[in-house]
């Protein structure tokens, strides 16, 4: 089973995408990932584990702590 989450628009996707996934972790996936086109090329991150684990990874990777913007509740 898995959770997609996507976003198309004006602002800065990662952590719109990140609030989506958190939205789907109560799920309880063993892994989640990350796709975005920067600079005209797709960029895939991935992780294994809880959420936090992919945050970290984008955190180390940006140089920022990844928090999401936005809560969604289906």
């Amino acid at each position: 089973m898995c959770g997609i989450f996507g976003y198309v628009g004006p602002r800065d996707p990662v952590p719109i995408i990140m609030g989506g996934l958190k939205s789907l972790e109560y799920r309880g996936y063993d892994s989640a990932g990350i796709a975005i086109v920067e600079d005209g090329k797709l960029q895939v991150r991935r992780s294994s584990g809880k959420l936090r684990n992919l945050e970290d990874l984008l955190s180390k990777l940006y140089g920022v702590r990844i928090s999401p913007a936005t809560s969604f509740r289906s």
